[in-house]
């Protein structure tokens, strides 16, 4: 081999075996052994090393061969490795392939973990000539299986306390603990409570009933026979026993809250009962319970500054309200004053009301949430400050009556913390609005001419929606924007307050970049409506509605209508210009769903059906 001659004999006797005409085997053999990550050796049949590949020398960090030649390849290999190299080379020797694993350092003395094979080599006879020695450094494996094996044993050392742990936890928890075993529920585990609950009787393999021959017939045995057999657990609260606390003492009535939970093996089937419990009898008074309870809620509402309140919805008029003393004093009704519906509107900030009024039609809606959550500011009133309230409430309906049961609190300074907040969002909003407002001038200035006044005037149109549905989604930290808000903000320009607008359809959340596309759509249909639709005289209307309903797959189908009336007759056209472009392409493609515009000539319909969530 190169750079080394010595090797050229055992090179060349196995090279002899390749016959090929246009090959050169020995350059062939070098090149395989020279890139096998294999350490490959020829010894002869007394172990000698008489060859090693350049694969091997490099595994092996082998600088110099001939220094290495000649030498017993078994003393390589310490303890119990040198008797296994030794009988490896005596049984390859006879003829028969042998295979061991061990350790041997490198040339360098870095340890490393082998797979070795030794095979004989074999002459036309069939005599072993030479031997071949095959080292796979597996180090990296047997570090794996040695960190395996001690994370095992780790693992079953930890299960071991875990389980010692567990058991003393059982031993000595408060509420009572036993297991019960087969079919005639054979006490198996009691721990120290259970215990004393039953007058330390010595339980352990007897069966409940042989057990507790004085409690037959009051049906606890017939309950564990059905745990037993459905395999479904029992709940008991409150349970009437008769115990007996020592074996001499008389039986007492006790109120226990227990569960027979089954025990299942791997494959299913019920071995067992485990019984839970805790005597409740000190509890039992109602009374006492009651005043707990009370005391209970009055100092979580307390601890939180919650008042409670509820009401009646009948035909949407809200009725029979009732509030205790903290509501009524957050809500800055008078003691004397009449708890109506009407005297508390009056007390909200005009600016709140509609909300108000929203978010009770949305929690009232049979498909939402049936949650109210909202907030209003109180007017101010003397001895009341104005103040920032929060209420939630749960639509709650019972015997054909549906009401409102929620809390209201103060949450003025949250308010004001995020009236600081906000002082950056102002910031933020005020550089957008500049940056549109540079837009625009850009565009004027670039658009100039008086035949292109018109379409000036559309690029400001469209900017100042973009602008506006902006400040909308600024308003909502940009998470989502509400259909009615994007409603009011696309329709402004073209008097969306003038009552030539119907608009229909339950609440419903779209993400940025969905809002911006409606309103951008929705400015497009007015925009076209004013020029040449319902909007261009005085009798036309436009009807927006939309419908929600929902799908097998847990998302909501949306039906969403434009439909104008009471105009001039109208046609398709015959070229599409950036509206309709931006209708039917952007719109579709930001609510993934489908968009459809006819012209009947009663008015342009304009329809997206999408999936939302």
């Amino acid at each position: 081999m190169p750079g080394s001659n010595t090797n050229d004999g055992p090179v060349k006797s196995l090279a002899d075996a390749l016959l090929a005409d246009h090959v050169n085997p020995v350059a062939l053999l070098e090149a395989v052994l020279s890139t096998s990550d294999d350490c490959i050796k020829i010894l002869d049949l007394e172990g000698h090393l008489l060859f090693m590949s350049e694969g091997g020398k490099r595994v092996m960090e082998v600088d110099d061969f001939d220094s290495l030649k000649d030498c017993p390849w078994p003393d390589f290999w310490a303890d119990e490795g040198n008797v296994a190299a030794r009988n490896a080379v005596s049984i390859a020797a006879s003829g028969r392939p042998s295979r061991f694993t061990g350790s041997a350092k490198t040339a360098r003395g870095n340890g490393r973990f082998w797979d070795v094979q030794v095979l004989p080599l074999l002459d036309s006879g069939g005599r072993p000539t030479q031997l071949l020695s095959i080292s796979r450094d597996i180090s990296e494996g047997h570090a794996a299986r040695a960190k395996v094996a001690e994370l095992l044993a780790a693992e079953q050392e930890a299960a071991k306390a875990e389980a010692d742990t567990l058991r003393r936890m059982l031993l000595d928890a408060p509420s009572f603990m036993c297991v019960l075993e087969g079919p005639e529920h054979v006490f198996k585990i009691t721990n120290k409570a259970y215990l004393q609950l039953v007058g330390h009787r010595d339980l352990i393999g007897v069966p409940v009933r042989q057990a507790f021959p004085d409690i037959e017939g009051q049906g606890f045995f017939e309950l564990l026979d059905e745990v037993y057999v459905k395999g479904e657990p029992f709940i008991g609260r409150s349970v009437s026993f008769a115990i007996q606390r020592s074996p001499d003492a008389p039986y007492e009535e006790a109120f226990l809250n227990f569960v027979y939970q089954p025990i299942f093996n791997a494959d299913g089937v019920v071995t067992g009962i485990f019984v839970e419990g805790s005597d409740v009898t000190d509890l039992k008074s109602v009374e006492l319970a009651l005043r707990r309870k009370d005391l209970q809620l009055e100092l979580a509402l307390d601890a939180a500054g919650m008042g409670v309140w509820e009401c009646t919805v009948v035909d949407g008029h809200f009725i029979d309200i009732k509030e205790d003393e903290r509501a009524r004093t957050l809500l800055h009704r008078l003691a004397d004053e009449e708890a109506t519906f009407d005297n508390f509107t009056s007390r909200v900030h005009p600016d709140d009301r509609l909300a108000l009024a929203e978010s009770a039609l949305q929690a009232l809606d049979p498909s939402g949430s049936g949650i109210l959550d909202v907030q209003y500011r109180m007017l101010e009133r003397p001895g009341m400050p104005s103040r920032w309230i929060h209420a939630r409430a749960k639509t709650v309906t019972a015997d054909g009556a549906t009401k409102f049961v929620g809390t209201v609190r103060d949450v003025t300074d949250r308010k004001d913390d995020e009236a600081r907040q906000h002082m950056v969002s102002g910031e933020l909003q005020h550089r957008i609005k500049n940056l549109l407002a540079m837009v625009s001038a850009i565009a004027t200035q670039t658009l100039r001419g008086e035949d292109i006044a018109e379409r000036r005037e559309t690029f400001n149109a469209r900017l100042h929606v973009l602008a506006q549905a902006q400040n909308m989604l600024m308003a909502t930290t940009f998470e989502s924007a509400g259909i009615h808000d994007t409603l009011r903000a696309a329709l402004a320009p073209h008097g969306g307050s003038d009552g030539r607008f119907d608009i229909d359809g339950s609440h419903f959340e779209m993400t940025p970049k969905q809002s911006l596309s409606m309103a951008l759509t929705l400015h497009e249909l007015a925009t076209n409506a004013t020029k040449y639709g319902a909007l261009s005289n005085d009798a036309g209307r436009v009807r927006i509605s939309w419908h929600l309903a929902r799908a097998a797959d847990g998302r909501q189908d949306l039906n969403f209508v434009w439909q104008e009336s009471g105009g001039p007759s109208v046609s398709e056209p015959k070229t599409k210009g950036f509206g309709s472009r931006l209708i039917s392409r952007v719109l579709a493609a930001d609510f993934s769903g489908d968009v459809r515009i006819i012209y009947p000539s009663g008015g342009v319909v304009c329809t997206l059906t999408a999936k939302l969530g």
